[in-house]
């Protein structure tokens, strides 16, 4: 049974109720504040002063991201049930601070691997009580007119600015200091700013969610029409063809994000072409998870999402077979239109078609498997590359993926329509 802190009644309507706009800028806040930014961004910027510190070889220093990335898989399976169990609120209260205490610790890490690699996993462990996903659960619970635009802005902005501002932050702390005061500067940030917002505004949704009963009232919901358990929802069709369409395709373009400097360097660009292209990647996917959810919201079949999927592997040919740059920043667009499209659609999908009953388990095992791609695909991209001396054979096998994924989309009912077995 889901725990409530006092609260007093949301009453949805056409217009959002201060209720939801609290607990809409805490997610938000939280996911700025999240492990992708916070820790794993700033980790790219501190690798090599890490490594010339310790005097190790960088890829000794970014080993422990496979690790991680394989925790973070086994973490969403686990957190699932908990959020289901204890609501949303108090696991990302005990996430937040959890995630500066460790930060502040990893700052401390001394030069021998074990204790490296164990400090960082600890960051991305509690990190995981206060994720994406478990912001989604809040968000969701609290909007059903607007949930697709609230899961969009919550996830879209928030992240999106997070991968904007931290590093500038992050670069700041650096130049003038070194990466160990750089990561105490986040830990102050997550502990000092961000568990504040999130003590006083992030409330636990009513169990069930609430429900817009009309364009001047609602009410709340308890018996939602569709309300599975983890076992129901994996025996129906619906359940696989998202875990295919969505979580496939999303693993494949978070994994390219990562390898787009390394794909366009080997194609004989220069590096700052490959950061100007991540950059309109992850700026253009940001916008497109709000406008995503705006569009879910209007339209009650998933097919709309088919064309924005085609984008993105559009996007994958213009970065393998692009011959200069404006062709290379479409790339960028059309990728963060189809990543977009991606991260909006899981956390509503979710939610429109299984419910709030197990939603955290639900979300657990499709965010789980979508890490599992993320540590295992660009560890294959590379794989090949040392076998081929070329990306393109890789970019072939994820283009093909990626194809299979947007036409299994074909075959998912509308949430609106009864789930077959």
């Amino acid at each position: 049974m889901t725990v409530l802190d006092p609260v007093a009644e949301p009453v949805p309507a056409a217009r959002m109720t201060p209720a939801q706009a609290r607990v809409l800028f805490a997610a938000t806040t939280g996911n700025f504040m999240s492990a992708t930014p916070v820790l794993y961004t700033v980790f790219g910027m501190v690798l090599i002063p890490i490594s010339q510190e310790f005097g190790w070889p960088r890829a000794q220093v970014s080993g422990v991201l496979g690790l991680a990335a394989l925790c973070a898989a086994a973490m969403a399976f686990a957190t699932g049930p908990l959020i289901d169990r204890y609501g949303p609120r108090r696991l990302i209260l005990m996430g937040s601070l959890s995630f500066a205490v460790a930060l502040g610790l990893f700052s401390l890490a001394p030069a021998r691997v074990l204790p490296f690699y164990g400090l960082f996993l600890l960051a991305d462990i509690a990190a995981a009580f206060a994720s994406p996903m478990t912001y989604s659960k809040a968000v969701s619970g609290w909007f059903d007119r607007g949930r697709g635009a609230a899961l969009g802005f919550a996830g879209g902005v928030g992240n999106g600015l997070g991968a904007t501002v931290i590093p500038i932050i992050g670069g700041l702390l650096l130049s003038r200091f070194d990466w160990r005061v750089t990561y105490q500067g986040m830990a102050l940030m997550v502990g000092a700013v961000g568990f504040p917002i999130l003590l006083r505004y992030l409330r636990d949704p009513p169990p069930g969610g609430v429900r817009d009963a009309g364009p001047a009232r609602a009410e709340k919901v308890t018996a939602p029409a569709k309300d599975l358990s983890l076992r129901q929802a994996v025996r129906t069709r619906a359940f696989w063809i998202m875990a295919l369409a969505i979580g496939l395709c999303a693993a494949c373009m978070t994994a390219m994000f990562t390898n787009v400097v390394p794909v366009l360097t080997e194609r004989g660009f220069a590096l700052a072409d490959g950061v100007t292209v991540v950059t309109v990647f992850a700026l253009v996917c940001a916008v497109a998870q709000w406008l995503m959810g705006l569009v879910l919201d209007r339209i009650a079949t998933p097919l709309i999402l088919v064309p924005f999927y085609l984008l993105g592997l559009g996007g994958l040919l213009l970065l393998q077979y692009g011959p200069s740059m404006p062709w290379l920043v479409a790339a960028g667009v059309m990728m963060g239109l189809g990543l977009g499209a991606e991260y909006s659609a899981l956390p509503f999908l979710v939610s429109r078609y299984f419910g709030f009953r197990s939603y955290g388990a639900i979300a657990g095992v499709l965010y789980g498997g979508i890490n599992v791609g993320m540590g295992l695909i660009p560890f294959a991209m590379n794989a090949i590359f040392d076998a081929y001396r070329s990306y393109d054979p890789a970019l072939h096998l994820i283009q093909g993926l990626m194809l299979a994924a947007t036409t299994a989309f074909l075959f998912l009912p509308a949430h609106d329509k009864p789930l077959a077995d």
